[in-house]
């Protein structure tokens, strides 16, 4: 029987920097706090808003990511979701999506494919009469789009409020909430965006006061009816209090029903280091025969025993290259498995991880696995962001040469290649749209590593490709 859809909304800006990050954890957190199973979403390929939002519910939080997910994004949501209520985060404006397309893969595209009504959060505070005008522009843009109402932020007085409300009263648009410019709780930020939650850079009383705040300036009451009118009339539910909160246990504790004879285990590096991964991504691993082993490569003596493969994420290694660098022992037991010949993956950070070395933002140089002929130096300016198709250009453990990827790639650093003979071995050609960007990564032997991030959860045919790999050479 087909999974039905959640009571769901979308909460979208009208461009990036308005608050939306902030706002959507704050009424995930205080739906949650009222006992609701709140499932959080995150629209696009973003890493670090879903940490804020899986603290904010208890649960771990998925992309939405049109390019990366393909067809199955739609099973994947109903999969998810089932008997919860659904909010999800958008991505940059309402109507921004992959560049070169009409939308495709934004928000609005989304929230067209779910049917799910969007609350749309306007920066307020140099505004009065032409927030009507912004509105009403972005209500009548796309009639596929239904907006619900509004958010107004960073209000500068109860006077401005007056005046917004009177104009937004013109169109008849609901506006769901006012937040006051001086409360500023805003979460913090560094060169990729927002800090990983994991990094706790924030104050303890930081989720009370956004709770508290969002309760008294949010109607939550007319955002639960909004949610609920996405039902059919039958199916319309009642509150469901949790007499204890859900609490996601972390990486690999769902794999422990899945531990039989034949089950590959996986190491996945997980530490402040090595944090960006699709929760999707990893559950498609152990519905495959995958057992999850988190590792750390800041922290650990020696990889943990009897691992098939290993899979090192992208994150902060930039932050941290001193100490990944002196823990010799790690990285002597990372050496002698890969002299086993069996298959290492790494992504954007764990692409440079792998590497012979690392040079940091103030020019200090650090050695590392040494395990791709590479040197990586970070930059002060972005060197790679955006959708990109991978065609691979060797056979691997994940695919056979010529087969296409979608991923994404977002990274401040560039890596030079120390040999120019046949160790020179791209993992992919990398492409935008028809154009040729560059080739990119490393495969070889029993190594596949790229700046390229790629939710396994879209394509699991390349986690089929690595798991019979093991088998086969088992």
């Amino acid at each position: 029987m087909p999974h039905s859809m959640p009571p769901r909304i979308l909460i979208a800006g009208t461009h990036s920097g308005v608050g939306k990050t902030t706002i959507a954890t704050g009424i995930m957190a205080a739906l949650a706090k009222k006992g609701l199973p709140i499932q959080a979403y995150k629209v696009g390929p973003d890493y670090i808003d879903p940490t804020y939002h899986t603290l904010a519910t208890g649960r771990p939080s998925r992309n939405l990511d049109r390019w990366m997910l393909r067809e199955e994004l739609i099973p994947i949501f109903k999969k998810t979701s089932q008997d919860c209520w659904a909010v999800i985060e958008g991505v940059m404006g309402l109507f921004d999506g992959v560049s070169g397309t009409k939308g495709y893969g934004s928000s609005a595209d989304i929230a067209k494919l779910l049917d799910a009504p969007v609350i749309l959060i306007v920066d307020a505070g140099n505004l009065s009469r032409s927030a009507a005008a912004i509105v009403h522009g972005f209500c009548t843009f796309d009639p596929g789009i239904k907006i619900a109402g509004v958010i107004l932020n960073r209000v500068k007085s109860p006077a401005q409020e007056s005046l917004l409300r009177e104009a937004l009263g013109e169109i008849q648009v609901p506006i769901l909430g006012v937040l006051p410019k001086e409360e500023g709780i805003r979460l913090p930020e560094r060169h990729l965006g927002l800090v990983p939650s994991q990094e706790q850079a924030f104050r303890e009383s930081f989720f009370n006061e956004l709770i508290s705040v969002v309760t008294r300036t949010i109607d939550l009451e007319q955002i639960q009816g909004i949610m609920q009118e996405t039902l059919p009339k039958k199916q319309v539910i009642h509150e469901r209090f949790i007499e204890e909160p859900i609490i996601y246990k972390g990486l690999g504790e769902g794999a422990a029903g899945n531990l039989n004879q034949h089950s590959l285990r996986l190491g996945v590096a997980r530490d402040e280091a090595f944090s960006f991964y699709y929760q999707d991504a990893l559950d498609s691993a152990e519905s495959l025969g995958f057992t999850l082993v988190p590792f750390s490569p800041l922290h650990d003596l020696s990889l943990p025993d009897g691992l098939d493969g290993l899979f090192f994420g992208g994150g902060f290694p930039e932050l941290h290259l001193e100490k990944l660098s002196q823990n010799q022992s790690f990285l002597e037991s990372l050496r002698e498995f890969s002299r086993l010949g069996k298959p290492i993956y790494g992504e954007c950070g764990g692409y440079m991880y792998l590497g012979a070395q690392v040079t940091d933002f103030e020019g200090r140089t650090y050695p590392m696995t040494g395990l791709i002929p590479i040197a990586a130096e970070m930059t002060p300016r972005l060197q790679g962001m955006g959708y990109r198709q991978g065609v691979f250009q060797q056979d691997n453990f994940l695919s056979d040469a010529g087969n296409v990827v979608y991923g994404h790639e977002f990274h401040y650093s560039k890596v030079d290649y120390l040999s120019c003979d046949d160790s020179v071995c791209p993992a992919f050609e990398l492409l935008k749209g028809e154009k040729t960007i560059r080739m990119d990564g490393y495969a070889r032997d029993n190594i596949v590593a790229s700046y390229l991030h790629i939710n396994f959860a879209g394509q699991p045919e390349l986690l089929q490709h690595w798991a019979e790999h093991i088998r086969q050479g088992a």
